[in-house]
């Protein structure tokens, strides 16, 4: 009997159990020793498909990378497609982009391939492409789910939280997806309906590990948001009229339902060559979201100062903001006792401020705000204080952004109470910022530089002004910050005073 055909019948069938026997590090070692490009790069690929499935998608995303270059065209648009999602969800964004742009050059009508593309561009923070090519997909499939996550998903991320809601819903109303009740919550978060953000939050059921991490991102986000905090800070104040201050803090924040309230204490000791004045805060908060556009808050309470004699006054605020497109817009009465040296302690200098604002991202990387206030002061004094600020992030992470602020403050007259009271005073400045983030680690850097001119009793001023304002902080636990925060320059609107200033003092927030 003839058994040969019998044995090459058995090796072929073994062959493929041993291929799929082999290890990520076999198939790659493989691969490397082997010099057909097309069979080199097939080894790649079955290398990431194991590594993706233990969810070790770093090194899934090196085989992906190295299995495209060496023969991209040996796989069809399908396989290519996948693993350029692969690539995405280990943030090689730049790479995933390539590779669909690729495809859609050869297919345009390739539609996983644009809703993908779609995606990768709203994780780069190309939103309003992203959104541009989501509708590119919702034009040929009105319904297709996953455009529709990344529609909504960009709107949110500029901030449009009123047009991203329905969105989610919708998707949700049909079958639950995963990624659009996880945008709701971060939407209705956002908005401040914590209940029904918790309420979402709490029926997610991840089917993967990026889902797991989602979620877990998504609860730290939830509970940074609206667990009950605990903040004491500590603050030291010097000018160069010798104006010295020694501040400290204790506020504490919870939520019942989707009202949040608050209760802050703040005691300041004052001095200066010829006086030693204290004062004493103690405000109540509460703040509400009434519709998913308007919000509304208050706070009521007492300043007591103290220094040859004591004295208490009222004080409080109340105020209410809306979404607006994709920023906001706010109005503000508050009523305010000046405690920042110890003269305006003993002038018992009280404050009423009514104030409106509004800021707009432009782009997702360019943003203006303009803020405009009406000061009323106990002495019988009042000012205009107008404020225009527009900065662009020239880099995303770490977040880099230049920008120039400008204000414009007139007071009525000088009325010798001891704050900075200017006539007609202008002041431009550049500023460049940073801040980084990392799981254990924070800082946050601003400097600036500029030219400011006023009149002051009768007399023109021009000075060149710089300064700035710094954080470093670190997280020992998940619940725990510890900051330090550093202050100063010679910007005369920087202080009460009007003197160059500088403050340095360290906080710490707890999280229950």
């Amino acid at each position: 009997m003839n058994i040969l055909p019998l044995l090459l019948i058995v090796l072929l069938l073994a062959f493929p159990l041993t291929a799929t026997a082999q290890t990520p590090d076999e198939l790659i070692k493989s691969a490397t020793t082997t010099p057909d490009k097309a069979t080199q790069a097939r080894l790649y690929k079955q290398a990431g498909d194991k590594l993706t499935a233990q969810d070790r998608m770093d090194q899934a995303a090196d085989a992906f990378s190295k299995a495209l270059a060496a023969a991209r065209e040996s796989f069809s648009s399908a396989e290519r497609v996948q693993m350029a999602i692969y690539l995405s969800w280990a943030d090689r964004l730049a790479e995933s982009k390539e590779e669909l742009t690729r495809v859609l050059a050869r297919e345009p009508k390739n539609i996983a391939a644009r809703t993908h593309l779609a995606r990768v561009l709203s994780w780069s923070g190309e939103l309003r492409e992203a959104i541009v090519q989501a509708d590119m997909v919702l034009k040929e499939s009105p319904d297709h789910k996953e455009a529709l996550v990344v529609k909504a998903d960009s709107l949110q991320w500029q901030g449009r939280y009123v047009d991203a809601i329905p969105i989610y819903r919708r998707i949700i109303v049909r079958d639950g997806d995963f990624d659009a009740r996880a945008g709701l919550s971060r939407s209705l978060l956002a908005v401040g309906n914590r209940t029904e953000a918790l309420e979402n939050r709490n029926s997610l059921k991840p089917g993967n590990g990026r889902q797991e991490r989602e979620l877990a991102k998504l609860s730290e986000a939830i509970d940074q948001e609206t667990r009950p905090t605990l903040e004491a800070r500590y603050n030291y104040y010097h000018d160069s009229d010798q104006n010295r201050l020694n501040r400290y803090s204790l506020a504490g924040n919870f939520w019942v339902d989707n009202q949040k309230y608050g209760i802050s204490y703040r005691h300041t000791d004052a001095s200066d060559p010829t006086r030693d004045n204290r004062a004493d805060d103690l405000v109540f908060r509460i703040y509400s979201r009434l519709t998913d556009t308007l919000g509304a808050g208050a706070g009521l309470g007492f300043t007591r100062l103290a220094d040859r004699h004591d004295s208490t006054f009222p004080a409080g605020h109340i105020r209410i903001d809306s979404k607006l497109f994709a920023g906001s817009a706010g109005a503000n009465v508050t009523r305010e006792v000046l405690t920042d040296t110890a003269e305006l302690i003993e002038n018992r200098i009280r404050m009423t401020n009514v104030g409106i604002y509004i800021t707009q991202p432009v782009t997702e990387r360019f943003l203006v705000y303009g803020g405009y206030n009406y000061k009323s002061f106990s002495d019988g004094n009042h000012a205009n204080d107008l404020q225009f600020t527009s900065q662009y992030a020239i880099y995303l992470a770490p977040k880099i952004m230049i920008g120039h602020r400008f204000r414009l403050l007139d007071f009525h007259k000088q009325s010798q109470s001891g704050f900075f009271d200017p006539n007609n005073y202008i002041a431009n400045r550049a500023f460049v910022s940073l801040y980084y983030e990392s799981k254990f680690f924070y800082t946050y850097l601003d400097g600036f530089v500029g030219y400011e001119t006023f009149r002051r009793n009768q007399v023109a001023s021009d000075n060149f002004i710089h300064g700035g304002t710094g954080s470093l902080g670190v997280k020992p636990m998940t619940n725990l910050a510890i900051e330090v925060n550093v202050e100063g320059g010679n910007f005369s609107a920087g202080s009460a005073s009007g003197f160059s200033y500088f403050i340095v003092g360290p906080r710490v927030l707890f999280r229950f």
